[in-house]
Order: structure tokens, then sequence, then C-alpha cells
């Protein structure tokens, strides 16, 4: 056959497929292009940040003032206790806290304010650095007395590769969910029609999360094993980590299971989920703290269970914390679930109601 006739074949295959060619080559492009635009600067300038006071005797005019000195590289909130301000730097609703001493406004002489970072939040190390550079030049420039900044970084100072080391099996999660299970599902289209005259549709594709849930204990492993040997130990191999990853995984797998079923097994439900595997990894802020995001979409990462997980991951992995501190995460994360069951409960009906 020559090349024009083969020309002719591809060209008339193209056309049948023309909508997944459109989403694959088209739209998924898009959705990169549209996800490079939601970091705005090398350097963050719109971190939350808290301001808090030092102790007794802070004034309002002390937390404003240090509150203006901030804002250029910062979103800075006041918090009534400096308490209230490091727990939230240790659930990463601020990445920095900024302490505000007592006369600052009034009083005369040297006087030093405190700004305090989580070790575990790598990539904000760094800016926070620059922060506390502009916190005393401003301030500075705001009283009329000399004013020094000490840089404080709480808890452990982790390496790049420990930080990362979440994220990385985070993404493996979620790569297992959306992208090898409905393939999974798919490849066994008809072993799965014939499983059904025994039992039920719910049943088998429960039975296989219930199978993929327990395989992702060995990759946790793995990544505990890994760090410990490449010199940066995380402690994965603990009962809240395995949880929330399981129950991300749960979450997403039945999620794509209910694409699948309801796309009967086809090539849309693959290129469907696919495409909330990118919407996942583009969106949920994943690796990069939100103020590294513009003000819209740093907003609108908080909505995502996704985010909310990695927070919980980071801080049972990098920072050590219980169970109990995360309550509300878990919380979120089985309303996420039982939504997803509705939706695959829902899908099976469809499938049943034209098979």
């Amino acid at each position: 056959m020559g090349l024009p006739p083969l020309l002719r074949k591809e060209l008339r295959w193209g056309w049948r497929k023309k909508l997944p060619l459109f989403v694959l080559f088209v739209v998924v492009p898009a959705l990169f292009v549209y996800g490079t635009l939601a970091f705005e600067h090398v350097l963050p300038k719109s971190v939350q940040v808290a301001v808090a006071p030092a102790g007794p005797g802070v004034t309002q005019d002390d937390l404003e003032v240090v509150r203006g000195a901030v804002t250029l590289f910062s979103d800075p909130s006041i918090y009534e206790s400096r308490t209230a301000a490091m727990q939230a730097l240790s659930r990463e609703r601020v990445y920095a806290v900024v302490t505000a001493p007592a006369d600052l406004t009034t009083g005369t002489g040297r006087t030093t304010v405190e700004l305090f970072v989580s070790g575990s939040v790598v990539p904000y190390l760094e800016p926070a650095q620059v922060l506390a550079n502009v916190a005393e030049r401003g301030l500075s420039s705001l009283v009329d007395r000399p004013v020094s900044t000490a840089y404080t970084v709480v808890g452990r100072e982790r390496s790049l590769s420990a930080y990362l080391l979440p994220t990385f099996l985070f993404v493996l999660v979620l790569l297992v969910a959306f992208a090898y299970l409905p393939y999974n599902l798919a490849s066994e289209e008809a072993a799965i029609d014939r499983l059904r005259l025994e039992s039920s549709l719910s049943r088998v594709v429960a039975t296989k999360l219930a199978a993929f849930t327990v395989l992702l204990v060995a990759p946790v492993a793995v990544f505990d094993l890994a760090s410990r040997y490449l010199g940066t130990p995380v402690g994965f191999l603990r009962p809240s980590v395995i949880v929330v990853y399981a129950l991300c995984f749960l979450a997403a797998g039945t999620l794509a299971a209910a694409v699948t079923v309801a796309l009967r097994f086809s090539a849309w439900g693959r290129l469907a989920n696919l495409a909330v595997l990118l919407f996942c990894l583009a969106f949920s802020g994943l690796a990069y703290p939100r103020g590294f995001f513009s003000v819209a979409r740093r907003d609108f990462v908080t909505f995502l269970p996704t985010y909310h997980a990695m927070v919980a991951a980071r801080g049972f992995t990098l920072r050590g914390q219980p169970l109990t501190a995360y309550a509300d995460t878990f919380a979120i994360l089985l309303g996420t679930l039982a939504v997803c069951c509705v939706l695959f409960a829902g899908s099976v009906r469809y499938y049943e109601r034209g098979a």
C-alpha cells in the first residue's frame, strides 16, 4: 500500500476519533497552560502570615505597625495570641508568625521583632528570610527607634528531598487511582460482566478497591525505608499516615470507578479520569505553599480535599503531629468518600440499566 492510501486511512481514523483527539491534543495542553498562570512570582508575595503579640502589654497600634511593615511581601492577619498563631503555623494555615513586642510604637531604645517559620515547609524558608529583612527595614522606618528581627525555625529543618517525599507518594496514590485502576477495570470488562452473574458490580469494584488499598502499604514502606537509607528519614510507617493516604485513594479510586462505569469502560472514561488526575496535580497545591499562587487560585485550592489531605500528610510525616490534630481533615475526606460512593452507586445503576 502506498503512502497516499495510508494517509487517507489515518485521516478517516482521525475523523472518527475527533473528540478524543481534541481532548488529548487541545484541551489537555490548554489545562497545562492555564496551570502555569497560577504562579505569579518566583518570590511569593501573598503568603499568609500571622501577626501576634509577643506577650502582655502589646497594643493594637503595635500590631498594626508590624502588619504594615510586612504587607509588601505577605498577606498578614492579626491573631489575638501567640499560641493561636503558632497553632495556625503548625497547620499550614499561615507560613510565618511575626510577633510584636510591647511598647513598639511608644518605647525607646532597640527592640526586637521575632519571626517564626516551620522547618517542614522548605520552599518558604528562604523567602521568609527576605520577609525578615523587609520587616526590619519597614519597622525601622515606621517607628522612631532601632528595630532588629530575630529569625527562628520551629521544629526540625527538613531538606527539600525530605519535603518532597510525601508529595511524591501522594502523586503515586493519585496515579494508581486515576490511571492504573481505570485501565485495570477496562481490561477486565468481560470478566466483570461474567462476575455480575454471581455477584454485583458494586461488590466486584469494592473488592478491587480494597485489594489496591492493601497493596498501597508496600510503597509506603518503600518510601520509609528509602528515606532512611538516603539519610533523610521521614516517618511514613505510622497509622495516621497510612490512614490519610488510604482514605485519599479510596475516595479517588471510587470516583475513578464511577467515571469508568458511567462511560461503560470506554476510552472516554480513561480520558476523563486523566483530566481529573491532571486537575488534581495542577490545582491541589501539592508541593508549594498557597502563597506561591495568585490570590484567586490560592483561595480556590482550599476548597479541594486533596489540598487538605496533603497538608495532613506533611503534618504526620514531617512534623510528627498526632492524628487528632487533623480531625477536621479526616471529616472532609470521609465526606468526600461518601459523595464519591453516591456517585458510584448512580453510575452502576446507569450502567446496568443500559446493559
